[in-house]
Formats: C-alpha cells, structure tokens, sequence
C-alpha cells in the first residue's frame, strides 16, 4: 500500500466513526461549531491510538505483507493484465474470472444502493442526513465502480481474442502438402 492510500484509509477509519458520534450526540439539531467540536473532542483518543499503533506497527507490517510470490498476488496481476504465461496461475484465474462474472449482480445491488442515498441527499431535512447520504452515496458509487472493474477484467481475462486456443495443426503461415 501507498503512504496515500494508507493516510486516506485512516483519515476515514477514524473520522467517520468520529464525525457520527458527533452527529448522533447532536442528533443533527445543533450548530455545525457544535458538531466540530464533539468530532475533535471524539478524535483526540483515536488519533493518539492510530500514532502509537503506526510507531509500534512498524515491526509487524514487513511480516503482514504478503510475498510477490503468492498465488493471490500473481492471480490479481494475471487479471489486469490480461494474460499471463503460468498454467497454473492461468487455471487459477481463469476460476477467479468465471467467479467474478457469476456475481455480476453485485454491481447492480450497488449501484441500487447508491440510488437510493440520492433522495435523502438532495431532500433531506437535516444536514446531517445530507451529510450521510453524500457519504453512503461516494461509498456505494466507488464499490460500484470497484466491481465494475473487476467484471471488466474478468471478461477481458475469458476472451477468445485475448488467449487463442491451441491447436494440434501447423501454426500460422505454414501449408500442407497433401
């Protein structure tokens, strides 16, 4: 992972549960300085945890990655792709691609959820509900997106164009004699 994603993973995993702490200590009728103020007082202690936990962490993470090596790895990295020269790793996935095009539902079930986050977007009486909505809305379009991606892998993956089928014939400019 990059620093970036890392920051951004964090910047959520602790300001989301802070800021709805503050929002549900409000209960969304109070002032926005209100609301600011519980999510700082809220976030104080996670953000000490989160600093003790990367300056101790740094030990652990080299032993948590997984190897280049990893059957998952190459898999994921045959996907993108598009190809890849190892049988095995061409067997495998080819599993993971069939799986990924036997849950194409999911994109749907996504992107319904993220239709349904518009009306309290743009209706809501609160802005605290607005203010989940767009968030629920991001969440749900970015899964979507995510799934989509992976379908649009999967499907160039199982191509017939993308990976010609042996033959027990003579390759490509090569004539019989009969």
């Amino acid at each position: 992972m990059t620093t970036g994603a890392v920051l951004v993973a964090g910047a959520v995993a602790l300001g989301v549960p802070a800021l709805a702490v503050g929002m549900w200590a409000t209960e969304g009728e109070r002032d926005f300085q209100d609301v600011v103020g519980l999510f700082l007082v809220t976030a104080v202690p996670a953000l000490v945890g989160a600093g003790a936990a990367l300056l101790l962490g740094r030990r652990l993470v080299p032993r948590m990655r997984t190897s280049a090596a990893s059957p998952t790895v190459a898999v994921r990295d045959a996907l993108r792709a598009g190809r890849t020269t190892d049988p095995a790793v061409d067997a495998a996935a080819r599993r993971e691609a069939r799986r990924r095009l036997g849950q194409r539902w999911h994109l749907w079930l996504y992107l319904g959820l993220a239709a349904l986050q518009t009306l309290p977007l743009v209706g809501g009486p609160r802005w605290s509900t607005r203010l989940a909505a767009g968030v629920l809305l991001a969440l749900w379009s970015g899964t979507a997106w995510l799934r989509w991606r992976g379908l649009r892998e999967a499907r160039r993956y199982l191509t017939p164009a993308e990976h010609p089928r042996t033959t027990t014939g003579p390759g490509p400019g090569v004539t019989r004699a009969w």
